[in-house]
């Protein structure tokens, strides 16, 4: 007996597809926008009476950053009597109807690698070396080669952590990488930290505390908690730090280079990001179109067409350790 179903146990949550906002409509494969800088502060004061020699340029600080648009594409086709005579299990609208489907989520996911990933941006040359946009571990931390960012707009060391998660310590890595978005950002507001499996475990265990002798260490954890309630909760999700605090979302799709399961680096990979300067300017969303049937079946492809922009590299940071 063939049961009427397919079993599809794979549920990847895309966090940065669903939180980035959207920037105005791609006009143009190459994005471009400029960041300004405020010009150091002056503590000293001006005489009475002196004339002004200098006149001050306010825009001597501003640079233009640029980024390229990216497309993907998924294709779906099913042979005719596959799809008109053929009861495939599991597929009651359709086999055509369920590929379309799985398609949509399976662009939804290249494009969440994408944004994730190092790549650099790229100029489209050929078949071969197209249009690619510019993902947020080239974004901090890489000044990039097809549209380097200027000296003075790339993203701080300080602001960078290589630290592998078992060896991760709040006051030796965390708070000094939050300090360090704080110092470029000046403000304390809500920042969210997409992160892997082992950095998001890296967090949670910073509720636990050493204690003992150099040889013989005790993990200590302290629990305010009704007994009643039977369960133990061992989960960080938001991290208040002294500067911001730190939404956490746990995403598998992290410097993935096209896996399956996420690598020891995925895993240990996290972005601090401000999502006010963060957006997804998209040419369009995912969109099927029909192709022509030339007797084979049914046909169609999906595709997107969007970009990310980083209104300025500066306010960020990077965990980005090989484990």
């Amino acid at each position: 007996m063939l049961f009427d179903l397919i079993s599809l146990d794979d549920f990847k949550e895309k966090p940065l597809l669903a939180m980035l906002p959207k920037e105005q409509k791609l006009t143009n494969m190459r994005m471009d926008w400029q960041a300004d800088l405020y010009d150091v502060p002056n503590p000293n004061g001006v005489a009475d009476g002196v004339p002004v020699k200098n006149v001050e340029n306010a825009a001597q600080n501003r640079a233009k950053l640029s980024a390229y648009a990216q497309k993907f594409r998924r294709t779906a086709g099913v042979g005719t009597v596959a799809e008109e005579i053929s009861h495939v299990a599991g597929a009651s609208e359709g086999e055509m109807a369920r590929s379309i489907d799985k398609k949509l989520e399976e662009i939804a996911r290249d494009i969440e690698v994408a944004l994730g990933s190092d790549n650099d941006t790229q100029l489209e040359e050929s078949e071969e070396k197209p249009y690619q946009l510019r993902g947020l571990g080239s974004w901090y931390g890489n000044a990039g080669t097809a549209l380097p960012l200027p000296p003075s707009y790339q993203t701080p060391a300080a602001s960078l952590n290589t630290t592998v998660t078992a060896q991760l310590s709040e006051n030796g890595d965390v708070k000094p990488l939050l300090e360090s978005v704080f110092t470029q950002y000046g403000k304390s507001q809500d920042l969210v930290l997409v992160c892997g499996t082992a950095l998001k475990r890296a967090f949670t265990n910073f509720t636990q505390i050493s204690s003992g002798t150099q040889n013989t260490q005790i993990s200590l954890r302290t629990f305010n908690q009704e007994i009643s309630e039977k369960k133990i909760t061992s989960n960080i999700l938001i991290y208040e730090g002294d500067f911001n605090n730190i939404q956490l979302h746990t995403s598998l799709l992290l410097a993935n280079t096209g896996t399956r399961t996420p690598s020891a680096a995925g895993k240990a990979r996290g972005y601090v990001c401000p999502m006010d300067r963060l957006a997804l300017s998209w040419g369009w969303q995912p969109r099927v179109t029909p192709l022509a049937n030339d007797g084979s079946g049914p046909r169609a492809m999906i595709e997107a067409v969007l970009g990310l922009v980083n209104k300025n590299p500066l306010i960020g940071g990077k965990f980005y350790a090989v484990s």
